[in-house]
């Protein structure tokens, strides 16, 4: 019976119906859980760099230079494993990933990183600050309000201009939320590193 609905699905629905390739994407995405690990990557290199900075601000050493350049990689590592993921839910959806609630919260932590990396070149501590924005973001987006399930495109949203739009406007909100989280750090070490 499964195997007739499903030649009866391929004769009249072969359309609309996802390749093979795309099925066996999405199951090894959903399985992978990539956003759902990356939080609690992104906290705990976050604070380690976070914790080495202080160190090294206090006292400059050759271990502690590479522990931090260490972290910096690995937070660059985990960025990638970002754009992959988002790439993949891309082409799994057939549309920009930015179209429900959850995507969009992945969105703004990946624009966060994306910008914090940018902005970091000359600074860890942006880095650092970064990584922990990108935890706190992506442990929102797994809470249990918003549904991670990759669904269609509502209608409203099939614009290439509203695409543009959206990306745009909620990918401005990372950077903001960065030089938020940057701003209070400068402050705290101001207080920190006074006689």
């Amino acid at each position: 019976i499964l195997l007739g609905i499903k030649k009866f699905r391929k004769k009249h629905g072969a359309a609309v119906m996802p390749s093979d390739r795309k099925v066996k994407t999405e199951i090894l995405y959903t399985k992978i859980d990539l956003f759902n690990r990356l939080y609690k990557c992104f906290a705990v290199f976050g604070l380690l760099m976070f914790m080495f900075i202080i160190i090294q601000i206090f006292k400059e050493g050759k271990a502690i230079n590479t522990l931090v350049k260490i972290c910096k990689y690995i937070i660059w590592s985990f960025f990638v494993a970002m754009t992959i993921g988002l790439a993949a839910r891309w082409y799994i959806s057939g549309h920009a990933p930015w179209s429900d609630a959850y995507e969009s919260v992945i969105y703004v932590a990946w624009a966060t990183v994306f910008f914090g990396l940018a902005f970091g070149r000359k600074s860890d501590l942006t880095i650092a600050s970064t990584a922990f924005v990108a935890a706190i973001i992506l442990w929102v987006a797994h809470e249990n309000w918003l549904d991670p399930a990759i669904a269609n495109l509502q209608p409203v949203l099939d614009s290439y201009w509203l695409m543009i739009h959206v990306a745009v406007i909620v990918g401005s909100y990372g950077p903001f939320t960065l030089g938020m989280i940057l701003a209070g750090t400068s402050l705290l070490l101001i207080i920190l590193t006074t006689k």
